[in-house]
Order: C-alpha cells, then sequence, then structure tokens
C-alpha cells in the first residue's frame, strides 16, 4: 500500500531545560498515558465483545445452529409427506441394574437435534432380557433394541423382537458383526454388510449438565481467544498405554511452558465419575473446565472413539488426537475407527510429545484459534447431521416408500444444479449485498448450492497498477459459508467467462427460469440458475413469492431446516405466511452466518472503528444509532422521494418566491421526535450517527439545542454526544484505494448500527434494510429450542412497530427500531 513520506522537524533544547521540564512532567504524563492506554483498552474489548469486530460472531448465544448441507436436489414443487411417524428404542436393562453411558445417544436429545425433525423417538428403558423368549414382542413400528452382548445376547434380542433391529453398544474392540446396528465404528464390520452405525455422542450425565448450564438465559459459548485454559487433560491412564505416555510428557513439561493448563490424570478408570469414591474428576466440574479450554486431549482408551470428542466439540473446545491413534486399528478388529474424523478440522499431532509446542504456537495467534473453532462446529453439526439422518433412513427400510427423508448423500452431484451468483460491479456494495442474501434465500428454497463468481478487477476500478490489489471483488470482502457454497467450484470454467455470465444475466430478465445448461471439464453438465443483479428482484416477484407462499407445510418445514432450523423452529415456521415468512428465514440465515467477512476485512475493518470511532470514546456499552438517509440515490428512488416530498410540503420548508423546497432531503430534527417520547433524564445519551452527508448533520446538530461541553441538549430535557460518520481515505488517494476505503468505512457503520441499543432510521434504503434483517432474531418462546439467537436473551429484545400485546407470539423479535420515515416494513431484503 501506499505511503506518503512524512517530513520531519526537530528542534533543540538546553539540557537543564530539559531536565527540569522531565522532572515536572514525567508523573502527569505517565498517568494520563496509563490512563488513556487502560480506557482504550477497556472500551476496545466491550465493543468487539459485543459483536463489532465482524458480521459472524459464531459463538453468541450459546451454541450455533449452522445450515444442513442436504445435497439433494429440492424441487420446490414437490410435495413431501409431513409423517409422524415414531421410532421406538428398547433399552435391555443390564445384568448390573447399573446405567449403561453407551445408552447415552438416546436418553439425550442428540438424535432429535441433529435429526430431520419428522420422526420421535420412543424410548423405553430398562427392558428386559427374557431368555426363554415367551412372549415375543410384535411391534409394527420402526423399532430397534439397544444391549451389550454380556447383558443379551443377540439371539435373544431377536427372539423377543423379531421385527426390530439390534444394537450392539459397548464393543470397543469390535468382536462381534451380526448386530444391525453398532455404536463403535469398524469399516469391516459396517462397509458392504448393510449395517448401521451410531456415533458416541456426549454422555448422558455431561451432557445434562451442559444443558443446565445453557439454560441461563446469559450464557454464550466462550469464543476460544476469550478461554481460561490453553488445554485440559483430563482422563485415567490405564486404558491405554499411550495414555500413560502423553501423563508423562506433560508431568514433565508443564513446568517448562507458561501456558496455562488444566489436568486431571487418574490411575484408574471408574464407571461412575461422580463416586466420591474414584479419583476422576466429577462431571460438573469437568464440563466447566472443557467450556472454559480452548483445546481438549482426547487420548485413546480401548478405542479412539470416545465420548469427549463429542463433549469437547458440544462446548466449543477443539479435540487434540494423535495420528497413531487416527490410523491404528486396534486389536486388529476395529478397522478405521476414527474414519468419520479424518477431515475434521481438530488439531492432530505426529505425536503427543508436539502437544507442548504445538499449542503454544497457535496460542499466539487468537483471531486464528476462533476461526478453528468455528471451522470444527461447522464440521460437528454437518457431521452430526449426516448421522442422524443415515440412522433414520436405515431404521425405516421398508417404510421409505411411504416418507421421503431428507439425506445427506445423493446420487445427484450437488454442484450439476447449482446458482451462479454473478457480482454486478455496476452496483453499490450495499445492494450486493441485498441481491446476495436474495439470492441466498432463493438457493436455500430450492435446496441447491451457490457460489459466486466475481468481476476481473480492472472492471473494479481503473487504478495505477500498483494500486490494484485492493481486495474489492465480492468474494474478497465476504467469505460464502461451506453450507451455502456446499465448496461447489464455478461451473464450466473453460467455456465460460465471467463477460459470458453477466451477458447471459442481463439477458435473461424478463423471463422466469434463468437457468442454462453448459458443459464441465471433466465431460459433466451443469443446470446453472443464473443470478446476481436487480433481476434477481425480478425473480422473487415473478416466480418464487407465489411458489413460496403458496408451498405445503413439509416444503416450507425442508426450507426452514436447510435455513438452519431445528425440528421446533421449523415447525413452527412452516405455519407462517407473508411478512413473518420472510422475516423468519432472514433471521435464520444471519444467525447461521450468510455474511462472514474475509480476514482482511476484519482486520481494517477493525482498525477503521478503533481510529475514527472509538478515538473520542464516544461509544461505550450502550450507544443508539441513527442512520440518516442522504445522497443522489434518494432522488433517484421514486418511493423515497415521494415520503420527502410529502412531508416537505407538510412542514413548509418551501421557498416562497420560487415555490420549491429548500431541502431534498428529510432533516435531522425529524429523527429525533423519538426522544420527544423519552423520560427526561440527566444521564448522558450517546448516538452514532452514520450518513453520507456528515457536514450537514453536523450543521443540524448544532442546531439542535444549546452545548452542554462536548454533549447537546435537546428539547431541553436530553443530553446527548453525537458521533458522526466519516468517511476517510485510509489506504491512498488513488481510485482503488478510495474505493475500497468507502467499503471498509460502510461496512464499520454497518457494524456500529447494527449492534445499537435503539436504532432510528428508514427502509427505503439498501443499508437500511440490511440493518433490519440484522436486527431480527427468532423468538425463543415460540417453538425455540435453547437460547441461540444472535441478539441475546429474548428479555432485551422488544418488538418495534408490532405492539406489546403481541411480543411474546411474534415468531420473530426486531430489536428495538424506529422508523423515522417511510414503510414501516418491506420484505426483508426482498
Amino acid at each position: 500500500r501506499n505511503k506518503k513520506a512524512t517530513t520531519t522537524t526537530t528542534i533543540y533544547l538546553p539540557i537543564p531545560l530539559c531536565l527540569k521540564m522531565l522532572r515536572l512532567q514525567m508523573k502527569r504524563f505517565l498517568a494520563v498515558i496509563l490512563a488513556l492506554t487502560w480506557w482504550s483498552f477497556l472500551i476496545g474489548y466491550i465493543f468487539i465483545s459485543r459483536g463489532g469486530d465482524n458480521i459472524d460472531i459464531p459463538t453468541q448465544g450459546g451454541h450455533r445452529r449452522s445450515l444442513r448441507a442436504l445435497k439433494e436436489y429440492f424441487d420446490p414443487n414437490s410435495q413431501v409427506p409431513h409423517n409422524d411417524k415414531t421410532i421406538t428404542v428398547y433399552l435391555v436393562e443390564t445384568a448390573n441394574h447399573q446405567p449403561n453411558a453407551a445408552y447415552s445417544i438416546f436418553q439425550t436429545r442428540t438424535l432429535e437435534l441433529y435429526g430431520s425433525g419428522k420422526f420421535d423417538y420412543e424410548v423405553k428403558q430398562h427392558t428386559r432380557c427374557d431368555k426363554s423368549c415367551t412372549r415375543p414382542l410384535l411391534d409394527n413400528a420402526p423399532c430397534i433394541v439397544v444391549a451389550r452382548e454380556r447383558d443379551c445376547e443377540e439371539k435373544i434380542l431377536k427372539c423377543n423382537y423379531p421385527q426390530c433391529k439390534t444394537m450392539l453398544v459397548g464393543d470397543e474392540k469390535c468382536k462381534k458383526r451380526t448386530h444391525d446396528v453398532r455404536n463403535y465404528y469398524a469399516a469391516n464390520r459396517i462397509e458392504g454388510k448393510g449395517k448401521g452405525y451410531l456415533p458416541l455422542g456426549p454422555r448422558k450425565d455431561s451432557w445434562n449438565f451442559f444443558q443446565k448450564i445453557k439454560s441461563d438465559p446469559n450464557f454464550a459459548i466462550k469464543p476460544s481467544s476469550q478461554r481460561q485454559f490453553a488445554f485440559n487433560a483430563v482422563f485415567s491412564k490405564d486404558t491405554n498405554e499411550g495414555r500413560a505416555t502423553l501423563a508423562d510428557i506433560i508431568e514433565e513439561q508443564r513446568n517448562e511452558t507458561s501456558l496455562p493448563i488444566f489436568t486431571s490424570i487418574a490411575d484408574k478408570w471408574a464407571a461412575e465419575a461422580n463416586s466420591p469414591t474414584t479419583a476422576q474428576l466429577p462431571t460438573y466440574k469437568y464440563m466447566n473446565v472443557v467450556l472454559d479450554s480452548v483445546f481438549t486431549l482426547a487420548p485413546a482408551g480401548h478405542n479412539p472413539e470416545c465420548y469427549r470428542l463429542f463433549e469437547s466439540v458440544e462446548a466449543g473446545s477443539i479435540p487434540v488426537l494423535v495420528k497413531n491413534d487416527m490410523t491404528t486399528n486396534y486389536v486388529n478388529k476395529c478397522k478405521d475407527s476414527l474414519h468419520h474424523w479424518k477431515d475434521a478440522p481438530i488439531l492432530v499431532l505426529d505425536s503427543w510429545n508436539d502437544v507442548f509446542p504445538a499449542i503454544e504456537r497457535l496460542m499466539e495467534d487468537k483471531e486464528k484459534l476462533d476461526e478453528m473453532q468455528v471451522d470444527v462446529i461447522v464440521w460437528y453439526e454437518k457431521y452430526m447431521r449426516n448421522l442422524a439422518g443415515g440412522f433414520e433412513e436405515f431404521m425405516l427400510g421398508s417404510y421409505m416408500n411411504e416418507i421421503t427423508v431428507p439425506r445427506m448423500a445423493s446420487a445427484i452431484d450437488p454442484c450439476d444444479d447449482i446458482v451462479l451468483f454473478v457480482s454486478d460491479v455496476t452496483l453499490g456494495l450495499e445492494r450486493q449485498l441485498n441481491n446476495y442474501i436474495t439470492a441466498a434465500i432463493l438457493a436455500t428454497f430450492m435446496n441447491k448450492a451457490m457460489v459466486v463468481l466475481d468481476a476481473p478487477q480492472e472492471l473494479m476500478c481503473q487504478g495505477e497498477e500498483d494500486e490494484k490489489d485492493y481486495p474489492l471483488a465480492f468474494s474478497s470482502i465476504v467469505k460464502s459459508p461451506t453450507w451455502l457454497t456446499r465448496e461447489c467450484p464455478i461451473p464450466c470454467q473453460a467455456t465460460h467467462k465471467y463477460s459470458d455470465w453477466d451477458e447471459f444475466r442481463q439477458s435473461q430478465s424478463d423471463t422466469e427460469s434463468p437457468v442454462t445448461l453448459c458443459a464441465n471439464d471433466d465431460a459433466s453438465s451443469s443446470n446453472v440458475f443464473v443470478v446476481g443483479g436487480d433481476e434477481t428482484r425480478v425473480y422473487f416477484e415473478k416466480y418464487f413469492k407465489n411458489v413460496m407462499e403458496g408451498a405445503s407445510s413439509s416444503v416450507s418445514y425442508e426450507w426452514a431446516v436447510r435455513a438452519g432450523a431445528d425440528p421446533k423452529e421449523a415447525d413452527v415456521f412452516s405455519k407462517l405466511k407473508g411478512r413473518d415468512m420472510y422475516d423468519y428465514i432472514g433471521a435464520l440465515l444471519v444467525r447461521s452466518n450468510v455474511l462472514r467477512l474475509q480476514p482482511q476485512i476484519k482486520e481494517d475493518t477493525n482498525r477503521h472503528i478503533k481510529k475514527f470511532i472509538y478515538r473520542k470514546r464516544h461509544i461505550n456499552t450502550s450507544h443508539d444509532a441513527i442512520h440518516v438517509h442522504r445522497g443522489e440515490d434518494i432522488q433517484a428512488d421514486t418511493g423515497a422521494k415521494r415520503y420527502i416530498d410529502n412531508y416537505l410540503e407538510g412542514h413548509e420548508y418551501n421557498n416562497e418566491a420560487t415555490q420549491t423546497s429548500t431541502l431534498n432531503y428529510i432533516p435531522l430534527l425529524h429523527y429525533m421526535r423519538h426522544y420527544h417520547d423519552l423520560k427526561c433524564s440527566k444521564d448522558l445519551r450517546r448516538v452514532y450517527i452514520a450518513t453520507d452527508d456528515p457536514k450537514a448533520v453536523r450543521r443540524e446538530i448544532h442546531e439542535l439545542g444549546p452545548k452542554k461541553g462536548h454533549a447537546v441538549l435537546f428539547n431541553n430535557c436530553h443530553k446527548i454526544k453525537f458521533t458522526v460518520s466519516k468517511v476517510k481515505k485510509i489506504l491512498g488517494a488513488g481510485v482503488c484505494a478510495a474505493r475500497y476505503a468507502r467499503t471498509i468505512a460502510d461496512i464499520s457503520d454497518f457494524i456500529v448500527v447494527r449492534t445499537a441499543d435503539t436504532f432510528v432510521g428508514e427502509f427505503n434504503s439498501d443499508w437500511g434494510k440490511l440493518i433490519r434483517l440484522f436486527r431480527l432474531a427468532v423468538n425463543q418462546e415460540v417453538g425455540m429450542i435453547g437460547n441461540r439467537g444472535m441478539l441475546g436473551p429474548t428479555q432485551k429484545l422488544v418488538l418495534g412497530q408490532r405492539g406489546g400485546a403481541e411480543m411474546d407470539q411474534s415468531p420473530v423479535l426486531l430489536k428495538d427500531t424506529k422508523v423515522a420515515w417511510g414503510p414501516k416494513w418491506q420484505l426483508g431484503v426482498l
């Protein structure tokens, strides 16, 4: 980046005078510097922790629900029967009548949370193993009977439950091979044999304690960068030689590192960790430690698959394994035990000797740690949904002809039928973002992957050669989530360039279906749905709007699931129409991080916020925001101009001589009318104003009332300190640099405004629509499971523009938002 040279002026002073000045001023100088540093750090920390660093804080509101990456083609016109089938699960009582941790996958709500939501699980515990088999159970529903071999042999299970499938649990060394389902994976016991598999999942006691913690309305999963322990090591040494080796390594090296770690290593394993007679860590302490650890060491026991793998990811902690555990076939029976974890974005070491140096290096980059945490959580979501969906298919068997279940895999390559978002360089960033989210709504409705095609750099700016490296491409600004792209490449790259796709996009604006077939390099064909510019809105109005609003409840249910809904949320959504339907799907997509900033954009946005917004400490833990819509585009918007003209005419802003308006916008004073309804207070209010016309806005601020220090006394009632956005050419004066600087300033404004306690604005502009969308949240009191909303606990949300009586029953909540002028609601970004 270009850096202008600076001129240095040297001033010489006599040494005695310098010493005298230093003696008199040093204490005061140091005190001021320390105070400024402390306050800057405090304000920056508070603001960033409230969501100011990027658009996609993944851990706000607890365990995040990401999108299901369903891979089969979904025709929005198809009718998917919605059946309330029940899968019955019989858990055989153990021989010693003690709890069996291997039943946890059924005793927790894991299968319901990660399954399709179309089936209930009726779990019947303490089922007897009747060796005489005098009264076999004839159950016509899909059913499965679960037991350890030593508690009940499979032939007895088959006799007692002739119409149920059998599941073997606790076979850590993979000795048995005849059961229909098992809970320790072994390729030699499952693949090609028509057998099923279910993972261990979290232990029941750990799960229950975790749910108790999450029930706190103020609970939120901590980002890795804010956790107390670098890693935890909680295990017993006697179940594997590798564990004993690891224990010795930790003991030898822990005094040579500054890493904050937690260890609790028992000599012997005990089935009941919470017993006072064991040396193992109690469950409540264990889960609290995992919730506060960046990494969790997961050494193999009798089998490398262990409950700790699942418990750590559920708690937002990154598992740590060694390569030997990933590849070793234990006792030559359990082949490829961690087959499903080979592509997991976890930490895999060459050996346990590397644990301290590897984690020390990773702990140096806090941002990278947070990205690793997000990647692990997203991968885990997909992995669990894949297995839960596969188990449903396996269980249904002959019922599949009657019930359609969403599948994670299909013979149809998901990349062969795709939505291509072609960025339109003639549009501003705010319009492109709106079109992008609208296209994502269409893609999730059609169950298609969506990828972005960027315009060449020379079309985005005509700057000098040395400044063309500014990240102006849409994909350089926005990182599309993998659940949306499904990791598909740009289709037909050999035969279609950007100009070809852009020409096709523009030529198809008046058609119902902008779809074309093209050939890929590997001789396959792709069916491509092309959108990108304002025609996206045209397609919605002409075709999708009626289809979406007329969709059956089952189609709507599947759509919501693809947008990241839990089963109960999807059920709520399937009953919605019109306004609530679009708000709900928008809130789901926002929660699933449909917009994520690229690392460089996050870095430069943070720098801009700290330099131009934190600079005078006008924004702290509580602030309001106003978006004052000005600029040339407002005059081109006929709808907005009509509202402005009506307002100006009604408020006598006309010039008597010319009979024309002296203004072409609605003044700041009108935005401030919200404060007339508030009770007078001596407390200082802080208000951030985002606008394209900062000079005029500052002039209007001075006219609001008398100054009180750095604040304005508005309406002789409210003491308000204003901060006005300021577009700075922070990276240079060239064409590309100026455009990039404007992009960073706009995103910074957006972040500050969306986190405000109260927002005052309008929904005519693209920024106004985006801000409203990102202040929406699914109402957790209506069909919600847990507290994962992006805006925090429901009691902190108020339903702007809908009235208090409807608040508790409305499916979508809008964080306190006041409409200054124009329509009170539009179809989200649509």
